[in-house]
């Protein structure tokens, strides 16, 4: 499977990304900030990749800085300015707004440009943990997700990290969730806990032979709710951020890769998308489905953006299309396997307390 993406990834413009480079990161890195399952996996990782490489890769990609990242006060009472809470459900409201008034660390990431699939970025922003199933069908990494509800999704790491993401808010251009999870680790006495909201946003303009260029910006608000582990991450303020932007970058260059792979050699996105698992049955065939459209010039094409939120009635569905969703969401045990819509966490029993 690596063998056959070295043609995907190197076609196109004579770019030749050496796969290797590609996935010498530590994949939970990139996960885990794709994810955003938990602020502390999101600005603690690090990888293994120096930075000199990581900038040749993304010169190689196309990836374009169009601002630099902040973590200015500035920056900070803009986004806070701008977040669009009235959009928000009540609940939802609350729960933002918890993190937002705790901040402890802020952070703008880097604003990017380069070219997509449009299709298949759009699908993988909207399923996360197609996402992270797709680097386990390609035997990089064992990290952990699954959907537990219609917004909802939990995910874990060998490491024994854990955490819940939830979608407060989705419409064509933007995702607001919100994480939280615990940082494990064998030279800490106990788990640090952090929450997190991301509010990411994405702008679309057609590019040539049906490609489209994206815009991607997110802000992202950190709470420790440990004074002890707060004050310590303002110190490290500088590293972490660094860290957040190089996480961002490498996202960046996985969704390159999926975007020229779905053009280059899509019968490699379909048979990959059959051996996915820890996935709803139908995403399967949705992702194939999707690698399989024919693809043209759309030159003059404008991307068509719903006037309504995208609906998500068909993932409160269990496996078996003879079962119907469950009134109330079943706790799984540790003998049970990871299964999509059945939630774990007993963060989901007080995360509303």
């Amino acid at each position: 499977m690596r063998r056959a993406l070295h043609s995907v990834i190197g076609a196109g413009s004579g770019m030749q990304i050496p796969l290797p480079a590609v996935f010498h990161f530590r994949s939970s890195s990139i996960l885990r900030m794709l994810t955003s399952v938990s602020c502390l996996l999101l600005v603690c990782s690090c990888t293994t990749a120096s930075a000199d490489q990581l900038e040749e890769l993304i010169k190689r990609a196309g990836i374009r800085l169009v601002a630099e990242g902040s973590s200015a006060t500035a920056a900070q009472k803009s986004a806070l300015a701008a977040f669009p809470a009235r959009r928000l459900s009540s609940t939802n409201r609350v729960r933002a707004e918890r993190v937002l008034n705790q901040c402890t660390q802020y952070r703008r990431l880097p604003t990017l440009q380069y070219t997509i699939d449009e299709p298949i970025y759009r699908y993988l922003l909207e399923h996360p943990d197609v996402a992270v199933s797709t680097w386990r069908a390609m035997g990089i990494s064992q990290f952990q997700m699954w959907q537990t509800g219609p917004q909802e999704y939990e995910a874990s790491a060998a490491d024994g990290s854990e955490g819940i993401a939830d979608i407060l808010y989705r419409d064509a251009n933007e995702i607001i969730f919100i994480c939280e999870g615990s940082y494990h680790n064998l030279l800490l006495p106990a788990p640090l806990e952090a929450s997190a909201l991301i509010w990411f946003r994405t702008e679309y303009k057609p590019h040539e032979e049906g490609t489209h260029i994206v815009s991607q910006s997110a802000d992202v608000f950190v709470h420790f709710p440990s004074a002890g582990v707060a004050g310590i991450a303002k110190v490290l303020t500088p590293v972490t951020s660094s860290l957040m932007d190089r996480n961002l970058y490498e996202v960046s260059l996985y969704a390159v890769m999926m975007s020229r792979a779905v053009r280059n050699e899509p019968e490699w996105i379909v048979d990959m998308s059959a051996s996915l698992d820890g996935v709803l049955p139908q995403r399967r065939t949705e992702l194939a489905a999707i690698a399989q459209q024919q693809r043209a010039a759309l030159k003059t094409q404008q991307p068509q953006f719903p006037d309504q939120p995208p609906r998500f009635v068909d993932r409160w569905v269990l496996q078996s299309a003879d079962q119907k969703p469950a009134t109330t969401p079943v706790r799984r045990d540790s003998t049970t396997p990871a299964s999509p819509l059945i939630p774990r966490s007993p963060r989901r029993n007080s995360q509303n307390q």
